[in-house]
This record gives structure tokens, sequence and C-alpha cells, in this order.
């Protein structure tokens, strides 16, 4: 092997084909990562590699002599991260051809800042020992559930609180038992 083949990916197409091209939240992320191979290679693994991030502008302070000064900066955040292992060691032969299907967790249902943006990517990588991996990255999109499928968790604990009625002695109105005036005909009740 030359010195310099060990400093570049290796020699294969890559692709990351997604079931959909707009996800909702709470669906699982389905598709599939395809290798063809021109080279033959030992790999370590075959894996995805999720992240959704967020940039957004947010305010700094600086003190410059006995004045504050506030500026504007772009900052990023990564949000969510998760690798999903789609193979074990795979010896691949030149001219190989392979897909490999996948279904990922849900991903949480993330909301950007106030003038955020979220960015979501999946990268298929080939990982083989001594040389940098072979990668492919695509964007996709989710969209909020529908509200019809939105489901309401119901109280966790219910109280049940019974309430004796007696009868007025005077109009026979039912109230409730330890009342000093009836409101039907203002009667006193005790004494």
């Amino acid at each position: 092997m030359r010195f310099f083949k060990r400093l570049d990916p290796i020699n294969a197409d890559l692709s990351v084909l997604l079931d959909k091209s707009i996800f909702q939240e709470g669906e699982p992320l389905t598709g599939k990562l395809v290798l063809n191979s021109d080279e033959a290679v030992h790999a370590d693994e075959i894996r995805l590699e999720i992240r959704v991030s967020e940039t957004y502008q947010a305010p700094t302070y600086s003190t410059i002599g006995n004045r504050v000064q506030q500026t504007v900066e772009r900052q990023a955040k990564e949000l969510y991260a998760d690798d999903v292992d789609l193979s074990g060691p795979l010896d691949i032969s030149k001219g190989y051809k392979g897909e490999f299907p996948f279904t990922t967790n849900v991903i949480p249902p993330i909301r950007p800042t106030m003038g955020g943006l979220i960015d979501r990517k999946i990268k298929g990588v080939i990982a083989v020992k001594g040389r940098p991996d072979k990668t492919k990255d695509i964007g996709f999109s989710v969209s909020p559930a529908p509200y019809g499928q939105v489901t309401m968790q119901g109280p966790s604990q219910v109280v049940v609180k019974e309430i004796v009625k007696v009868p007025c002695r005077y109009c026979r109105t039912l109230i409730p038992m330890g009342t000093d005036r009836c409101p039907n005909c203002s009667a006193t009740l005790k004494g």
C-alpha cells in the first residue's frame, strides 16, 4: 500500500437514502445506507451519526473602561446526538455492493430558541483503521406532530370528596351539612 493512500478514505460511493423526505415528531427515522466499493478493505464498522444542532444570535457584554458594551454573536450548540451501528467488522471486496437498512430511535421534539435555526443531519460512516473515515451526510426535516395525534396524559391522582346534604327543617331544600343558613329561605339552622 502506498504511503499517501493512507491519507485518503477508501475509494467507494456511499449514499444515505431516507424512506421519506419529511418525518413527523415522534416517528422513527427509516432508510438505508448504500455502499459501492471500488477497493478491497477491512472496515472496522459501518455506522450512522445523527446530529441535531442549533445556531442562534446571543448578546454578549464586555466592559471597556467604565462602559458596558453589548454585541451580538452567533453561537451554536448540539441538541441531540446518536450513533447507530449498522455493521461490525466487515471485509469489503473490490466491486462490493451492499445495503444496510436502518430504523433509528425516535428523535425528541426540538423547538428553536427565538431567532434560532435547527440543523438536522445524518452521516453515513465507513471506518477503516489507519485511514480517514469515508463519510456521506444529508440533511433531514421533521415536522411537528398534528394536533389530533397529541396524546394528553390524564390526571395521576383523583381525589373523591363526598358532600353530605340534609334538608332544611323549614323549606326542605337540600343544603350541605354544617351550613349556618339556608341559601333558599335564609333560616338560621344552628342555635
